[in-house]
Order: structure tokens, then C-alpha cells, then sequence
């Protein structure tokens, strides 16, 4: 065969044009580094059992502040960095707001419809937008007498039995939220039955929530597993979760709808849904989503955060006299601190900014991308699956000096070191909305428990100090592991100020 000119130029240019295509798709389908994975399954077996964003922290210190890893083959982004998070979720948030599909939690457990695992689409939007409108800043305001009524009750239990301390904080953070979803005005055996299901509901939700936990997630065939087959005992936990979540959302969001049909329901998130005129309102299936999303978003993460804060009184006992020094200056004696005292308390609201930073509720948060992009160098195929890892970035030294330290100053001037509740609430169009809710409950607990309570380490029969597990919880939210904690009241005064709030709340 002979070859002319023609021929060898064609030939030479279709060999070019392959050589840039093939280069293109590898080049693009380039993932930033990571440990080496395992042939067939991945990183899978490297992979920590608690704490699994310290171990993804130290891998960013090896591999960079973007790191791949995999489970089987597929590939989870890590986002080590402030600057990485930032850049992706709030930034490029219009395709980075997505939720990986959890085959255990959306699909076997029943989680899928929730505000928080919800894919990003229009009734996403929807729920975001219910949420804002009954969270807004002036609707807020209204339930700051219910969380402060709450919290005097918290203050009488402390006293009385404050080994419980635990169970104070979720039975109040439980009312607190019950009341403002759907308006309950006693605690009726309904209502500690919610409760209970709930706790139970977010305990399977805070293990299941994050991707790589179950290997359904990665195999999703599994799911159709019969529940009694050898290693399909997640089948089971996930029929269980399913009826737990149904008593959550269905029974009192039917006692709303029958009291907004008799004219009697109180003022609460979910009547005022039920109230809007027909044609603006949503459908019953969405206002019960979102109003279990509100109840179960506001009680466990502010569980976890006041057991933090007393571990953290606890152990730094001088952050504990510089915050009452403050208390005892300002509002003196005669009274406990109030929500719109916030102003005039700055460094206590700069000790519950620090508990959030040095041990966030939720170290860690999921997204996913919606097409195929591009950053820095790296192509992120649309659906790929990436964890911003929040604990590293409350703990980046380049943004918040000896990060390790737990030192309240650091939000006051000079130094005014960036809040950490940007971080700590979430990101983009995926940030919490029941923030401002969070803040105002979160610092009416810790300035009325400084005010009255000293909070110190527990002595043994030894005589030495019962210092606590340096331990938290894996999973969405984070929990101190359990702890003792000794829990006094500061003085005579402090007694008959608080059993005079009880009185007054009753």
C-alpha cells in the first residue's frame, strides 16, 4: 500500500487529535492525592472507628488540604481546609449543595425526606423557604420567654440531681424544640413518647448520616437482602429506624391538624404552616418534614454542645471565673441573665463560640457536586461524594493561633480571630437555619448555669481528681464521652435565685 502526503498528514492528525482526547479524559479524571488504597476495596480497612476526622485531619497534613480516598472504588473528597470548604460550598454553592444517597439512611432507614439528606431540588427549596420564614429573626424573638421559662426549670433539676446533668439538657432541649415545631403546653405521656423516639431515631441517624458508613451505601444491591440473611442485620436497624421516624413525624403533626380544624391550636411553626391561606400553602407531607426536621435539628446537637461546655468549665476552671466575674459585674445578683443581655456579656458569648470551635457538634458534613467541575487542576465528576472536615478547620493555626488551646479571648479585640459558627452551622444553601434559635438557647444556658452554679473536676475516694475521657462520639454529631462532673451552687444566694425563678415560671 502506498502512502502519499495526503495520507500521512490525516493519519498523523487523527493520532494527534486521539492523543489530546485520551490525555484530556485522564488528565481530567485526576483526583487529588491520598493514602494508597487496598486492590478492590480502597481505603476501607485504613479507615478509623471513632474520630474519624482526626485521622482525615493528619492525612491533609501528608497529602494536602484536599485528599482522596476510597471505599471500594469509589472515591470520597476530603476538604481539609477552610479555604477548600469555602471555595466549594459556599462559593461554587449553586452545584456543591447536594447530599450524597445514603442507600441505609435515606432509603432503609426512611431519613431520605428530611431537610437534611433531601437531594437538592425544588422541594428542597421549599422546605429551606418554611424554614426561614418560620425562623426569621423577629419570629425568633417570640420564643425567647419559652426558652428562658425552660432553662429555670433546667437550673431546679441541676441543683437537684446534677449527676443527670445529661438528661437535663435533653429533657429541655426536647420541650424547647416540641414546643416551637407544634405548641405542646404539658408533658403529657404523648409527648415523652416523642421524645424518647426521637432520641432513639437520632441515634441511628448520626451513624448512618455520613458516607462509607454502611456498605450498602457503596453496594446498594444489598438492600434487597432479606432481613434474617447472614450480615444483613442492617436490614433490621433500618426497619426499626423506619417506624421510629413514623411516630416522630405523624403523631404530632396529626394533634396540630386537629386542633388548627378546631380552632384551638396554639401558636406554633406548624399552625401557622396550617394557617396560611389555601392557596400559599404547602402540602401537609411537606410541613411534616420540615417540622420534625426543626424538632430533631434543635434537640441533639444542643445536647451535645452543653456537655461540652460544662467538660470545658471543667477543665479550664479559669475561663469559669473570668465568665462569672463578668455575670456577677454586669448583671449582678438580683436576677438571672436574660437573652438580650447577649450585648452586654461579650466574653460569654465568646466562651460559647470556643466550645463550638474547639469541639464542633458536627465535626464533619457531607455534599456532593451536581455536574462535573474543575478545581484546582482536579475534575470532580458530577455525584462525587465530598466531606468538609469542620474540626480541621476550627483547628487551622493559620486561622485561629495555637488552635489546640481553649482560650475565649481569641474572638475579642485585638485579636478577633473569624466566628466560629460560620463553620459550625453549616454552609451555603445547606447552612442550618435554626441558628439564631440555636445561639440564643445555647448562651441563656451557659450564662444562667455560670451565674449560679461553679462546675469543677469530681475528687475519687483516692483523693485524686476523676479527670474525663478526652473522647467524643463519631457520627453526624459528636458527643463527649460520659463524664463526672461536680456541679455545686455557687452560694445561699444562688439557691434562692434560682428556686425564685421556679417560682416565678410556674
Amino acid at each position: 500500500m502506498q502512502w502519499n502526503a495526503v495520507d500521512v498528514v490525516a493519519l498523523v492528525s487523527f493520532c494527534a487529535i486521539l492523543a489530546l482526547i485520551v490525555r484530556r479524559a485522564f488528565s481530567q479524571n485526576v483526583f487529588p492525592p491520598g493514602p494508597k488504597p487496598i486492590p478492590l476495596f480502597g481505603n476501607l480497612f485504613q479507615l478509623s472507628q471513632q474520630q474519624e476526622w482526626l485521622q482525615f485531619t493528619g492525612w491533609g497534613q501528608i497529602y494536602g488540604d484536599v485528599v482522596t480516598m476510597r471505599i471500594f472504588n469509589k472515591p470520597i473528597i476530603l476538604l481539609n481546609s477552610a479555604q477548600a470548604i469555602v471555595d466549594l460550598f459556599e462559593a461554587r454553592s449553586a452545584i456543591y449543595s447536594n447530599r450524597p444517597h445514603l442507600t441505609m439512611a435515606c432509603d432503609l432507614m426512611g431519613w431520605g425526606e428530611t431537610v437534611v439528606l433531601m437531594p437538592y431540588n425544588e422541594r428542597f427549596k421549599n422546605y429551606r423557604r418554611l424554614l426561614k420564614v418560620g425562623l426569621n429573626t423577629h419570629v425568633t424573638r417570640e420564643y425567647w420567654p419559652l426558652m428562658e421559662k425552660e432553662i429555670a426549670h433546667e437550673l431546679v433539676w441541676l441543683l437537684d440531681n446534677p449527676d443527670a446533668y445529661v438528661q437535663h439538657f435533653r429533657r429541655t432541649a426536647g420541650t424547647v424544640a416540641l414546643k416551637i415545631a407544634y405548641g405542646y403546653q404539658n408533658e403529657n405521656n404523648e409527648f415523652k413518647q416523642i421524645v424518647k423516639d426521637t432520641e432513639d431515631a437520632l441515634r441511628m441517624f448520626a451513624i448512618a448520616a455520613l458516607p462509607g458508613v454502611f456498605l450498602v451505601d457503596t453496594l446498594p444491591f444489598l438492600r434487597f437482602l432479606p432481613p434474617w440473611f447472614p450480615g444483613a442485620g442492617f436490614r433490621k436497624l433500618g426497619m426499626r429506624t423506619q417506624k421510629l421516624i413514623k411516630a416522630m413525624i405523624d403523631t404530632p403533626f396529626g394533634m396540630v391538624k386537629r386542633q388548627v380544624d378546631a380552632g384551638t391550636a396554639p401558636r406554633s411553626f406548624t399552625s401557622d404552616l396550617l394557617n396560611e391561606p389555601q392557596e400559599e400553602r404547602s402540602t401537609d407531607e411537606d410541613i411534616k418534614w420540615v417540622a420534625a426536621g426543626l424538632y430533631a435539628g434543635q434537640s441533639d446537637t444542643t445536647v451535645a454542645a452543653l456537655s461540652t461546655f460544662l467538660l470545658c468549665m471543667m477543665l479550664f476552671p479559669e475561663v469559669q471565673k473570668k465568665a462569672q466575674a463578668e455575670i456577677d459585674k454586669v448583671i449582678g445578683g438580683d436576677r438571672l441573665a436574660c437573652i438580650e443581655d447577649r450585648d452586654s456579656l461579650p466574653y460569654v458569648v465568646a466562651v460559647l463560640k470556643e466550645v463550638l470551635r474547639w469541639r464542633p457538634v458536627v465535626p464533619m458534613v457531607s455534599h456532593s457536586v451536581t455536574q462535573d467541575d474543575i478545581y484546582r487542576g482536579w475534575h470532580f465528576p458530577a455525584g462525587t461524594a465530598l466531606v468538609a472536615n469542620i474540626w480541621a478547620a476550627l483547628h487551622d493555626p493559620a486561622r485561629y493561633n495555637d488552635p489546640d488551646v481553649f482560650r475565649p479571648e481569641r474572638f475579642l479585640a485585638p485579636e478577633n480571630a473569624p466566628d466560629s459558627s460560620s463553620f459550625a452551622f453549616g454552609f451555603g444553601r445547606r447552612a442550618c437555619p435554626g441558628e439564631a434559635v440555636a445561639h440564643a438557647s445555647l448562651f441563656c444556658t451557659l450564662a444562667r448555669i455560670l451565674a449560679v452554679f461553679d462546675i469543677a473536676m469530681p475528687v475519687g475516694a483516692d483523693g485524686a481528681p476523676v479527670r474525663p475521657k478526652m473522647v467524643w462520639s463519631s457520627g453526624v454529631t459528636s458527643h463527649p464521652a460520659p463524664f463526672q462532673v461536680k456541679i455545686t451552687p455557687r452560694s445561699d444566694a444562688a439557691v434562692e435565685l434560682i428556686n425564685r425563678a421556679r417560682d416565678d415560671v410556674e
